[in-house]
């Protein structure tokens, strides 16, 4: 069974044969074979790889080849010695051409070199088509030109032979890791410089044969290595855990691809590059059903953390909550293609009754639901953990805590375009309802001991000191994180309880000893929610910490302070320290501009870092 290139080289022979026989049909006199013969034994008698070539000695070749064909085809009329002397000159002949083809060849960066060295190479390849040699044309043609596009792939940083499925399988994260982020800034150009250029470097030396045989040469040398290249994000998700830090990688890797696509159905559009415009929609399709299951397991795990939040934390924002906003802001990065991916991903029964908050079509997208759903399956599970405090009081707070550092994530970031003015507005709502509640539950008892004028004052009076001061001695560790918040509270505690304290306090302190006056009361619970360092971070071998580290993610420890880099006039969370510098916006380095790090083992004072 005869090679690809076999095949192809008798195509191209055929075809240029074609075109030699036309011209011989023409009214034209050729010069005598004697000179041709002259031209070629002088060509040869003197030629090195310097040389020029001359336009004389390859129509002087042509001619001989016309000779040979025709001493061929009239044995009667000719000796067996002229044919196979003929032949022989003609092998030196083409001996030359081949040479001059790979010198010219090594010369040529892309399309873009010199006309006058890709003219030069063009002239050779038809003439050695047309003399009956295609194949060894051809095979030093694509020799060469896999070798040249290879080394332009290793020069962008991507290494095809140690990127290769075998080399890969026994590499930890870290190092593939790096191995993703290579061929990422290596598509960009292998697509819209490497492959294109080759693409028309072909066009422009074979551009005498036909559009299907100049296709099939730019396939054979381009497949095996295009291939390779778009082989490797399914290597990736082959390899890679389902671990939610690692959704961003394959993120990554789908929008490179499907940015190209417009110029990958160009550059591949022929029917001979159809194999590898197939391996890239199958890359597509693995690198969205990993996706699509890393989703699914975040969800999971988010609603398999069972462990009970410690009274010790004093209702803060447990680690669980800060890491799935952070999963879901950097997952709102990539708008356009989860739009794809998620478009027809199947929902739970629960998602798919969510609608939006507003009439804007945008917060009704896949990519808005699925937010809005891990946003609800969070709520959710906020909510289960909250009822497990026995007391109520703290269980308030523990979800005033939470749910106000999901709706400020939300109000001061990317996610507000996908959710919405009314979603943050809703659970704003919901905040003040469990803030109240938290009033009601924790001081509502302290506000029923105030001493009223009807009573005993000395008892009575004394009992509500004991109320408060027990109340103030369990308060001790509780917490509202965010300080707007945490004043809200304390006026509203204070309103309970201080004007009626006063009230009381301006009949009844001449007359008895009273231990507090009303600015006593005042001043403690203006002290009350404060946080301090000690006692402020979550267990490390908490249930939640644990399920994340499992899943290979980074938990904020005590202390941490979220850094972001961010774009003039962008907003800090509370406990977060913006790092602000005059930089201007580029597209292509979006993922820079959005980078959030989290600082092992650094703390604050009164947020400010030194």
């Amino acid at each position: 069974m005869p090679s690809t290139t076999t095949t192809l080289a008798t195509l191209l022979t055929n075809s240029s044969s074609t075109r030699v026989a036309d011209d011989q049909n023409r009214p034209s006199r050729l010069p005598p074979i004697t000179d041709s013969i002259s031209t070629i034994h002088a060509f040869i008698s003197k030629w090195d790889p310097h040389s020029s070539l001359s336009s004389r000695f390859l129509r002087a070749t042509t001619h001989l080849h016309s000779y040979l064909l025709h001493l061929a085809a009239s044995p009667a009329r000719s000796s067996h010695s002229e044919l196979m002397r003929t032949n022989s000159l003609l092998q030196s002949a083409m001996y030359c051409l081949d040479q001059e083809l790979k010198n010219h060849l090594l010369s040529i960066s892309d399309a873009h070199t010199l006309s006058d060295t890709i003219s030069t190479v063009r002239s050779i390849v038809e003439t050695m088509l047309s003399t009956g040699y295609g194949e060894e044309c051809l095979t030093t043609y694509q020799s060469i030109r896999r070798s040249a596009v290879t080394s332009q792939l290793n020069q962008l940083g991507f290494d095809l032979y140690i990127n290769r499925t075998r080399k890969l399988r026994k590499l930890k994260w870290e190092d593939l890791d790096h191995r993703i982020h290579s061929w990422i800034d290596a598509s960009q150009k292998a697509v819209r410089s490497v492959f294109f250029h080759e693409q028309q470097l072909s066009e422009k030396i074979f551009g005498a044969s036909p559009e299907s045989v100049r296709d099939s040469v730019f396939a054979s040398i381009i497949s095996d290595i295009a291939g390779h290249f778009f082989a490797f994000p399914e290597y990736v998700c082959k390899r890679v855990k389902r671990s939610p830090e690692r959704l961003f990688r394959l993120l990554d890797m789908y929008e490179i691809l499907s940015d190209l696509m417009p110029d990958i159905e160009s550059v591949f559009a022929s029917e001979a590059t159809s194999p590898i415009r197939t391996k890239i929609m199958s890359a597509l399709t693995k690198l969205t059903v990993s996706i699509r299951t890393i989703l699914l397991e975040f969800e999971r795990a988010i609603q398999k953390d069972t462990k009970k939040p410690q009274t010790s934390t004093g209702g803060r924002v447990l680690p669980l909550t800060r890491y799935v906003m952070n999963f879901l802001l950097s997952l709102s990065d990539y708008e356009a293609p989860l739009r794809v991916i998620l478009a027809d991903m199947p929902q739970e029964s629960d998602a798919s009754s969510i609608q939006s908050y507003d009439s804007d079509d945008r917060y009704g997208s896949p990519v808005s639901v699925r937010i809005s759903w891990l946003l609800l399956v969070l709520q959710r599970k906020l909510e289960s953990k909250a009822e497990k405090y026995r007391d109520v009081a703290l269980s308030y707070l523990f979800l005033v805590n939470n749910l106000y550092y999901m709706a400020k994530k939300v109000e001061n970031s990317i996610l507000k375009e996908s959710l919405g003015d009314e979603w943050v507005a809703v659970h704003m709502t919901k905040v003040r309802r469990y803030m109240d509640g938290h009033v009601r539950s924790g001081w509502a008892h302290v506000s029923a001991a105030l001493p009223v004028k009807e009573e005993e004052p000395v008892e009575r009076v004394r009992e509500f000191e004991m109320v408060f001061q027990k109340v103030l001695k369990e308060r001790e560790g509780w917490v509202v994180v965010d300080p707007t918040l945490r004043n809200e509270v304390r006026l509203l505690v204070e309103s309970m309880l201080v004007p009626a304290y006063r009230a009381w306090y301006q009949v009844y302190r001449g007359k008895m000893e009273v231990r507090c006056a009303p600015e006593d009361i005042q001043n403690r619970v203006l002290g009350l929610y404060e946080p301090s360092s000690a006692g402020s971070g979550s267990s490390s071998g908490s249930g939640s910490a644990k399920l994340l580290r499992r899943l290979g993610c980074y938990l904020p420890q005590r202390g941490d302070i979220s850094i972001r880099l961010q774009i003039e006039g962008a907003k800090a969370l509370p406990g977060e320290f913006s790092l602000r510098y005059p930089i201007s916006y580029d597209p292509h380095q979006r993922h820079e501009l959005s980078l959030r790090y989290q600082i092992d083992n650094l703390t604050s004072s009164k947020g400010v870092v030194i």
